[in-house]
């Protein structure tokens, strides 16, 4: 349906250099809120910089002068040669416009994409072959679609697309928005419009994210709770210090029995959930680790299942 709608069917795309966002407001006045406008511009940025990155691209902004008529913010984007800078132009331009949220959360795919193998991720960008992208060679639209298909799996960039519509949604003065991308200052196809009341289908109603269910991972313990009661344990997890909660009655009664014998050696095998939400930079952070089994106990790499 998204190529449907873009009427891209294995043409090849206009070279562009430039993006402008165009605020229309409903009243005749040619003045944006400073906060706002900052930080709209400031998600923006982010959202260019994840396009980039994802497809190991390397970009380079300029900010024009900015311009009456509503109020227009346009970037010149800078990098290796046309094509590329093109590639992520219009990709830009399609997920700020053509790419609804679904069912208003993130969805698995894009979540588990954080932690998307690596190996996955080089096979699909050396199947792309990006660097093939030469000046005198057109950027065809199977190029295009591929490379926003591995663009859209990043859910970094439907979080900074709905914190951006978020922010425009609370500013009653707009009353839409278009995005228009430029060649040496002349625009190039017609300008993608959205009105305010589309704002609403962009922004995300949680920032919480499903819980990652691990099982059998090892956690170097640290400092264990060896009483009775809700007390959280300590210990060295993913090259990180974890606090987490001990939700295996049957180890919690051998440590409280003192059945348990702990050490700088000590590890636990844990079938485990890491609770998880975004915080306001896009990053995902892990608010809580719940032990739900404990399956093995390790001391000087000596392994013992734990049978409770």
């Amino acid at each position: 349906m998204l190529w449907v709608i873009l009427n891209l069917e294995n043409k090849m795309v206009e070279n562009s250099d430039g993006l402008q966002l165009h605020y229309f407001f409903k009243d005749e006045s040619h003045t944006i809120d400073s906060i706002l406008r900052n930080e709209c511009e400031k998600e923006l940025l982010y959202l260019f910089k994840e396009i980039a990155e994802t497809l190991e691209l390397s970009i380079h902004l300029e900010t024009e002068p900015t311009e009456e008529g509503g109020f227009k913010e346009t970037w010149r984007f800078l990098g290796k040669n046309a094509n590329q800078i093109t590639l992520i132009i219009s990709i830009a331009t399609i997920v700020i416009t053509r790419f609804p949220v679904e069912n208003k959360e993130l969805n698995r795919l894009q979540i588990e994409n954080l932690k998307l193998d690596n190996e996955i991720k080089r096979q699909q960008l050396e199947k792309l072959n990006l660097d093939s992208l030469k000046e005198d060679k057109d950027l065809t639209d199977d190029k295009l679609k591929d490379s926003t298909n591995l663009v859209i799996k990043n859910y970094k960039i439907s979080w900074r697309k709905s914190n951006l519509f978020k922010k425009l949604n609370s500013y009653p003065k707009v009353d839409f928005i278009e995005i228009q991308r430029f060649k040496n200052k002349s625009p190039v196809g017609p300008p993608r419009k959205i009105p305010k009341d589309n704002f609403q289908k962009f922004i995300l109603n949680s920032d919480d994210l499903p819980d990652l269910e691990l099982e059998k991972a090892t956690i170097d313990v640290i400092s264990p709770a060896i009483k009775s009661g809700k007390f959280m344990w300590k210990g060295f997890y993913g090259n990180e210090i974890i606090n987490f909660e001990m939700n295996d009655s049957k180890f919690k009664t051998h440590v409280i029995k003192g059945n348990v014998h702990f050490s700088n050696t000590f590890s636990i095998k844990v079938d485990m959930n890491q609770i998880r939400k975004i915080d306001q930079n896009g990053n995902v952070k892990v608010t809580n680790t719940i032990i739900n089994r404990v399956v093995a106990t390790i001391e000087n790499g000596i392994e013992s299942e734990f049978l409770g």
